[in-house]
Order: C-alpha cells, then sequence, then structure tokens
C-alpha cells in the first residue's frame, strides 16, 4: 500500500500514545515504502542533505535504547526478518509486518465517514481457512469493526483500500467483499 499520508502518521500516533514497537514498525512501513519509491525514481531522490541526515541520525541515535527492545520484540512477532545480501545484512518487513503496519494506520489515522455512511465488509471463508478466517475476524475487531450479522461487519471510518490491502496479503480475496454503504431510513 503505497501512502503518502504515512510520515505524518507517525507523529500523530506518538502523539495517542502508540508502543514503541507501533512506532518503530509505522516507522519501517515509511521506509520501505520509500525505498520502493526511490528505486522507481532514483533521479528524484538525491534532495536529502548531508545536514538533514546527520539531524536525522543524531535523532535516531537518542532513540536508540527504546528502538533496540522495539526491534527484538518485532523480531520476536515475526514483523520483520533480517536477510543476508551478498556482503550486507538488510531488515525486510514481513507479509504479516506489513499487515500489522496497516491495522495501526487504519486504527489511528482513519478519517471518518459522513453521518450514516460505513465501510461494510462481507466475507464467507470456509472452514477449510479457519485459521485466515479467525484471524481476519480478530483484524476487524482490533481496528474498531463492529458485528452486525454472521460475517457482516462495519465501522464508521474510512478504511476500505488499507482492509482490500490486507485481504491480498491474507490471500483471501475470492471470499471477501469491501463496500461503502448508506444507511437509509425506511
Amino acid at each position: 500500500m503505497k501512502n503518502e499520508r504515512i510520515k505524518p502518521i507517525v507523529k500523530k500516533i506518538a502523539l495517542k500514545g502508540l508502543s514503541a514497537t507501533g512506532y518503530i514498525l509505522l516507522g519501517l512501513y515509511q521506509f520501505f515504502d520509500d525505498l520502493y519509491f526511490m528505486c522507481d525514481h532514483q533521479s528524484l531522490c538525491q534532495a536529502m542533505s548531508v545536514s538533514q541526515a546527520r539531524a536525522y541520525i543524531a535523532e535516531c541515535e537518542s532513540y536508540r535504547r527504546g528502538y533496540n527492545r522495539a526491534y527484538y520484540r518485532l523480531k520476536e512477532k515475526q514483523w520483520i526478518e533480517s536477510r543476508k545480501i551478498g556482503q550486507k545484512a538488510v531488515m525486510v518487513l514481513t507479509q504479516s509486518g506489513e499487515v500489522a503496519a496497516i491495522e495501526l494506520i487504519l486504527k489511528y489515522n482513519s478519517s471518518r465517514l459522513p453521518h450514516k455512511e460505513y465501510c461494510m465488509v462481507v466475507f464467507d471463508i470456509p472452514e477449510a481457512a479457519h485459521a485466515a478466517r479467525d484471524k481476519f475476524r480478530n483484524m476487524l475487531k482490533r481496528i474498531g469493526f463492529s458485528y452486525h450479522q454472521r460475517s457482516v461487519w462495519c465501522i464508521e471510518k474510512d478504511v476500505g483500500k488499507g482492509i482490500q490491502r490486507i485481504v491480498e496479503i491474507m490471500k483471501i480475496k475470492r471470499w471477501v467483499r469491501i463496500y461503502n454503504a448508506r444507511e437509509e431510513s425506511i
């Protein structure tokens, strides 16, 4: 999910008391999103000055201890993994890490829909995929969805695109439908 609103999200969420692990996860998500952009647009990404880079490094160093604890928590939860590419060790956001980052963005930084409008998720995931169904249902609860009927969940936030990305990552797209709905008086 390429989301240009991620940079302000990290600071906005930090004000809401997000844990250090969540803060680092969103930072990594932002970093990897920026990295993919830089690979696609190399000529545009040479704008950072040395002083900006040094200021960023100094800021990161001041948070080093908290980052180290958060890093190990992220590895424990298997949201990041280290890979060796040539002589370099590279940290990579896993699929479950990307899902967790998107979940945090949806939970803390989604705009409300107009009065009596909802994002509605309808799913019919078969028993053979019960682990994915339970994981998806629990994720919907954590984001703030409310249960309306069997496998019908609603929220008054604009989270459709994020849920769509999560559904793609979890490979349950064929069983899930996402709607923007408006409640009408009868």
